[in-house]
């Protein structure tokens, strides 16, 4: 985000001040996880065309098929959910928790 940091209350300058970003983190990796799950479970529609689409060769190109069409939609829920995940975490972090850290002096202030 464009937002700009606080001021660190120990230097005075804003340069080497980072939010603490532990939430966002959190975020990320539930997200990442809820939605690589539910993306998988929703793919059925993906994994009965990926079977389709392989069974021009019977057996072992539908199997190959299904798993395609799984793992695509899991695949395409964890980025989706980890993008969720990180926004929701970030915008905890910056506007609940408010937690930074100045990466000059090591001090941890709450904005």
């Amino acid at each position: 985000m464009s937002e700009e940091n606080p001021l660190c209350p120990n230097c005075c300058t804003g340069t080497f001040v980072v939010l603490v970003n532990n939430t966002q983190k959190l975020g990320t990796a539930v997200g990442g996880a809820t939605g690589g799950v539910a993306g998988y479970a929703g793919a059925t529609s993906g994994a009965a065309t990926g079977a389709a689409i392989g069974s021009v060769i019977p057996i072992i190109g539908t199997g190959i098929g299904a798993v395609a069409g799984g793992l695509a939609g899991a695949f395409a829920g964890f980025f989706a959910g980890s993008k969720v995940g990180s926004q929701v975490g970030e915008h905890v972090d910056r506007h609940v928790l408010g937690l930074y850290r100045c990466n000059r002096c090591g001090t941890q202030f709450e904005s």
